[in-house]
């Protein structure tokens, strides 16, 4: 929760897990990451990456599934994705974001569907802001409109669509998909100015 709303100060306060257990580790390691990513400390982000990577490839984690029908390795590999692309778009490359972007999509979407899904953040979310920041909104428009047809009303992918829609002069389309946005989304205590924080 604290990466999907940019809690980046918060993240860093936050000590170790007590507890061992290889995918609390992991999504601590993956937050530590982004916020350090955020915060342009890359060779810190870089060092949480390569714990959180050593973590998702040991073949003991890879085959432990705990609550879940999905390997935790798995769902740590897509952290690893969305890490790997989040230095990548800030750091202005975003060809190599997009890419590590849509390989944790495929991973995510291969995951057994369970309530609520093991992956909290939508992939295509982070993926549709970072083509947005690239100069691509075709591509971040059609990104958008999978995940709604995933997520029916989902308003951060709604709120994303109308600006990949904006972004290509689509205005009317746009309105129609801010007003639908606007009933998802009604009484906001964060207003959002993109699908990554």
């Amino acid at each position: 929760a604290m990466v999907r709303f940019g809690k980046w100060d918060e993240i860093l306060k936050e000590s170790r897990p007590g507890n061992e257990e290889p995918l609390i580790v992991g999504i601590w390691h993956f937050a530590r990451g982004m916020a350090f990513s955020a915060k342009r400390r890359f060779d810190q982000a870089l060092t949480e990456l390569e714990s959180l990577r050593n973590l998702a490839q040991d073949p003991a984690v890879a085959k432990i599934a705990l609550w879940t029908p999905n390997p935790v390795g798995t769902i740590l590999s897509i952290g690893v994705a969305v890490l790997e692309g989040d230095m990548a778009a800030r750091q202005g490359d975003y060809d190599r974001a997009i890419a590590h972007l849509d390989r944790g999509t495929r991973l995510e979407d291969g995951l057994t569907y369970i309530e609520p899904p093991d992956w909290g953040i939508p992939v295509r979310h982070v993926l549709g802001a970072t083509l947005l920041e690239a100069g691509r909104p075709a591509e971040a428009e059609t990104v958008y409109w999978e995940d709604l047809r995933r997520s029916p009303e989902n308003g951060w992918a709604l709120f994303g669509l109308a600006r990949a829609l904006r972004a290509q002069d689509k205005s009317e389309q746009a309105e129609v998909i801010e007003q639908r946005f606007r009933r998802a989304w009604p009484d906001p205590d964060i207003q959002l100015e993109a699908t990554r924080f």
